[in-house]
């Protein structure tokens, strides 16, 4: 039994009424159909007349369009202007061309395929099959090659206006203030207790307790790559850090682990699979799971991060990884700092940077991040009979209302608070009390009620 050939007019309409009022569709649809995708004539006519126009620089509208068609001699074969003003009216929007225009090309496509088949069939009966084949696989290819040209990239641009209307979730620290969700780069110079720092931060992990004393944890599962040391030291460390009896469970380790090359993600997403409340993974080191073959470069380092950043898209894991500072890094710059290239440094979210006191026990974090508003460093102090760091004193809160009077205080000197409330156009009240709380977190100092930048602490 007969069937008729595939097609949908109403989407044949909505490409035609979004291309009529948002000139930026023609940019996006003209990528994914032809005007020969059209199963009306009419239709394929209006089409060809707004990418004319498109080709102009001429906005494609009713009367740009409708003069182009008229030029033609095809203006009343279409339906003149009422049929255009009709195709306006259509309840679309252009946010949705590439799907009707989607819907046109698929269409298309299958009717040519149904017209292939049926000439196939038809040949197929008085020609030698061999031949019959051939030119089958011959329109095949020519069909495949028609959809591969097909350059999609209206999916992955948008206006900023609505990326702007978007709302986004935001993404959780899995550790207040230095482990946002995405890929974070730990580094220190050797024998600065890194990985105390690590498993100090599982731990918290695994309770929702504080890290470092201090910070909040979320609460989940942690995954050490423990791939330094062997089970052991692991041993021995675990009994420093928890010595009443064993720790908590929701801490795995593994001291064996495949390379970047050599399956590490293929098993990594079979874990986190089987493993559904992993929030923090943990990579120590970073250089152990490096191909055996690795080039130098920035181009080269980026590309050795860029698959972490894939992996976890979507996941909302916290990738903590692990590596060595330069030689002569002195903690001034956490970014600089790293050993290797910037391409290591510019490719991951967040960075931290662990520099221990030489002669005294104790030391500071400095984070910088694409999502860490707080970047003053954290001061610490070494605990060696439990085997951890701890915030040595708790971080002043850099608010929006504490930054506004340190940039006056940086730009204007020493200011009185009627100074200050007057260039913040603030009550005096508020920011006497403000200036206050400053003072207390050492943020200002006070010398005879006037206010300056304390510049020891802000140097810390």
């Amino acid at each position: 039994m007969d069937q008729p050939l595939p097609y949908d007019i109403p989407a044949e309409r909505a490409v035609l009424g979004c291309c009529l009022m948002d000139r930026e569709v023609i940019l996006g649809v003209r990528q994914l159909v032809a005007s020969s995708d059209f199963y009306l004539e009419k239709h394929a006519h209006i089409y060809e007349a707004c990418l004319s126009c498109f080709e102009q620089k001429i906005p494609p509208d009713v009367f740009t369009v409708s003069s182009t068609l008229k030029d033609r001699g095809l203006l009343d074969a279409i339906g003149g202007i009422t049929f255009l003003g009709e195709l306006m009216q259509e309840q679309v929007t252009y946010v949705h061309a590439p799907h009707y225009a989607r819907t046109v090309a698929r269409m298309a496509r299958q009717r040519r395929l149904v017209e292939h088949l049926g000439s196939l069939m038809a040949s197929a009966y008085t020609n030698d099959p061999d031949k019959v084949l051939e030119e089958a696989e011959h329109r095949l290819d020519l069909e495949r090659m028609t959809g591969a040209l097909s350059d999609d990239w209206q999916d992955q641009v948008a206006d900023g206006a609505d990326i702007w209307q978007k709302e986004y979730t935001p993404r959780p620290f899995i550790v207040d203030g230095i482990l946002p969700a995405g890929i974070t780069l730990l580094h220190g110079l050797p024998k600065t207790n890194k990985s105390w720092l690590c498993k100090g931060l599982c731990y918290a992990v695994a309770q929702g307790g504080k890290a470092l004393g201090h910070l909040q944890a979320d609460r989940g599962e942690a995954l050490y790559l423990n791939l330094e040391m062997d089970e052991e030291l692991l041993n021995e460390r675990l009994k420093v850090m928890f010595p009443e009896g064993p720790p908590p469970r929701g801490v795995k380790f593994f001291c064996d682990w495949p390379t970047i090359d050599n399956g590490f993600f293929s098993r990594l997403e079979n874990y986190v699979t089987a493993r559904p409340y992993t929030k923090l993974v943990i990579v120590d080191t970073l250089v152990r799971v490096f191909p055996l073959e690795t080039k130098d470069g920035y181009r080269a380092d980026a590309r050795l991060i860029e698959p972490f950043t894939k992996f976890n898209a979507n996941r909302g894991l916290s990738i903590l990884l692990v590596h060595h500072s330069r030689k002569l890094s002195g903690g001034n710059d956490p970014i600089l700092g790293a050993s290797g290239s910037t391409g290591i440094t510019g490719s991951v979210d967040s960075i931290l940077e662990l520099v221990k006191d030489p002669e005294e026990p104790k030391g500071k974090l400095m984070r910088v991040g694409r999502r860490i508003r707080d970047n003053a460093p954290l001061p610490l102090k070494w605990d060696s009979l439990l085997g951890q760091w701890c915030v040595s004193e708790q971080p002043a809160r850099m608010t929006p209302e504490r930054m506004a009077v340190l940039d006056l205080l940086e730009e204007h000197g020493p200011l009185s608070p009627k100074k200050v409330s007057a260039l913040l156009e603030r009550p005096a009240a508020s920011v006497r009390r403000l200036l206050n709380e400053m003072h207390a977190a050492r943020l200002v100092s006070n010398m005879n009620g006037i206010y300056a930048l304390n510049e020891e602490s802000l140097m810390a």
